[in-house]
C-alpha cells in the first residue's frame, strides 16, 4: 500500500492510500477537531475513509487534484522523471503529488516527497524561456531546471514560480520553495507566441479587468531575449502567498468534482454563496461574469474559477488566465450562462442575474459599467505595448457588431 501524508500549515490534514486498485483518504482525528473544513462540499470534515469515485478509481478528491500541475506542468513533470529512471506508466496521482512535495500552489504540501532539488537560486529568465521553448521544439532540454522552478495548477502556457525582490538591484530568484522576506511570490509566463503578443494582450485585459472593477492580483511585464527575439512576458503576483504564509485555495471544479460541460455560472454564484454566506462576493462572481462574457475571455472553465481560505472563512478568489479569445478559435465558453455556450450577450447575463435573485437593475449598472471599460480597450492595449495591428482586430470584434451580444 502507498501512503502520503497531507498537511495544512503545519498540521497533519489526513492520510492518502492506494489500495485495491484505487485511492482513499481518511482525516486525522486532530484534524477534524480543528475544524478547518477545506472542501466542504465534496470531502466535508469527519471520520471515515473516502474516496472519489462509487467505485475504486485513481482519481484524487478535488482538495488534492487541485495540487497537481497544469498540462504544461506535468509535461515537465513527466519529463523530468523520465529522465530520472521513472517509467512512464509508474508515474501515478501518487507520484505527481510527491513531485509536488511543499512546493505546490496553494497550502497544501505532501510527504514523503520527491521532489526535484531545490530551485532558490538566482535564475536566467531567457535561460528558462529558452528550455521551455525547446520542449516543444523537441530538442535537449535542461528539464531539471525546468522542474526546480515549479509551474502553477492551472493553464497549459509554459511558466514558472519566480521570486521578485522587493527592492531594485537585486537578482530573480526560482519561487518554487521558501522566498525570502526580501522578496514577493510571483508566476511568469512565457510567451511562446509567433507575433510575442500572448504576454502584452494579457497585461490589457488584467489593466482592462481592473478598470471593470475585477480583482486582479499585481501584474507586469517581464523581459526576455532569445536568439535576437525581444520578448514581454506576463508575470502575476501569486495571491497563494502573503508575508511568507500560504493561502489555501480550492478551484470551482475542484470543489464541486465537475468539470468540462457540466459547469455554468448558475453554479459558480450558487457556490459562491453557499461558502461565503456573503451576498457581497456573489456580486463579485456576478461582475467576472459580465466581463468575460462582454471581453470575450472564452477559455472560463471551471479551474479559473476559485475560492481562498484565510483567517477560517471562505472568499472568491481573485480572478485570472484573463485574456482575449475569438469565437472563431473557442466556439464555445468554458462555462454556460442561462443554458448556452454560444451567443451569450446581455439577455443571458440578466437572466443569469434572475435565476440567482440578484437586483436586475444592479445588475443592469453591473454591465454598463463594464461595457464602459472595455469601450477603452485602445488605451489599455496602448499601455500594454499590444501591437496596433492586432489592438484593432481584438477592437473590431469587442466594439463592433456585437458578435457576442445578440439580445
Amino acid at each position: 500500500m502507498t501512503r502520503l501524508n497531507v498537511h495544512y500549515l503545519g498540521e497533519r490534514v489526513g492520510t492518502l492510500a492506494e489500495a485495491r486498485g484505487g485511492i482513499v483518504f481518511e482525516y486525522d482525528p486532530n484534524f477534524v477537531r480543528s475544524g478547518h473544513d477545506l472542501s466542504p462540499l465534496q470531502l466535508p470534515l469527519g471520520p471515515g475513509v473516502r474516496q472519489r469515485d462509487d467505485r475504486p478509481s485513481m482519481r484524487l478528491p478535488g482538495l488534492f487534484e487541485d495540487s497537481l500541475p497544469d498540462l504544461w506542468g506535468k509535461r515537465v513533470m513527466t519529463g523530468w522523471f523520465q529522465q530520472h529512471g521513472t517509467p512512464e506508466h509508474a508515474i501515478t496521482p501518487f507520484a505527481m503529488l510527491a513531485y509536488v512535495g511543499t512546493r505546490g500552489m496553494g497550502a497544501l504540501t505532501y510527504e514523503p516527497a520527491h521532489e526535484p532539488d531545490e530551485g532558490g537560486g538566482a535564475i536566467s529568465l531567457s535561460q528558462l524561456h529558452a528550455a521551455a521553448e525547446g520542449i516543444d521544439q523537441g530538442g535537449p532540454v535542461n528539464l531539471d531546471a525546468l522542474a526546480a522552478v515549479g509551474t502553477s495548477a492551472g493553464g497549459a502556457q509554459p511558466k514558472a514560480l519566480i521570486a521578485l525582490p522587493k527592492e531594485a538591484g537585486h537578482p530573480i530568484l526560482g519561487g518554487a520553495g521558501v522566498i525570502p522576506p526580501t522578496y514577493d511570490a510571483w508566476m511568469v509566463k512565457f510567451d511562446v507566441s509567433p507575433d510575442c503578443t500572448t504576454g502584452p494582450m494579457e497585461e490589457a485585459y488584467a489593466q482592462m479587468a481592473r478598470a471593470a472593477g475585477i480583482d486582479v492580483p499585481e501584474t507586469r511585464l517581464l523581459e526576455t531575449q532569445n536568439e535576437g527575439t525581444r520578448r514581454q512576458n506576463f508575470a502575476v503576483k501569486r495571491f497563494d502567498r502573503k508575508d511568507g504564509v500560504r493561502i489555501h485555495h480550492h478551484t470551482l471544479a475542484g470543489m464541486t468534482h465537475t468539470g468540462g460541460g457540466d459547469l455554468s455560472y448558475e453554479m459558480l454564484l450558487r457556490v459562491t454563496l453557499r461558502v461565503t454566506s456573503d451576498e457581497r462576493q456573489v456580486w463579485h462572481a456576478y461582475r467576472r461574469a459580465v466581463f468575460n462574457v462582454l471581453a470575450s475571455n472564452r477559455d472560463d472553465h471551471g479551474k479559473n474559477h476559485g475560492f481562498l481560505y484565510e483567517g477560517r472563512q471562505w472568499r472568491l478568489g481573485p480572478a485570472y488566465d484573463l485574456t482575449f479569445s475569438s469565437p472563431q478559435r473557442l466556439q464555445e465558453r468554458g462555462m454556460s450562462i442561462a443554458g448556452k455556450r454560444k451567443s451569450v450577450g446581455r439577455a443571458e447575463l440578466l437572466e443569469l442575474a434572475e435565476t440567482q435573485a440578484l437586483d436586475r437593475r444592479e445588475a443592469s449598472t453591473i454591465i454598463n459599467e463594464t461595457s464602459g471599460a472595455i469601450a477603452h480597450w485602445r488605451a489599455f492595449a496602448r499601455q500594454a505595448g499590444v501591437p496596433g495591428q492586432k489592438a484593432g482586430e481584438v477592437e473590431r470584434l469587442l466594439l463592433g457588431p456585437q458578435w457576442d451580444m445578440s439580445p
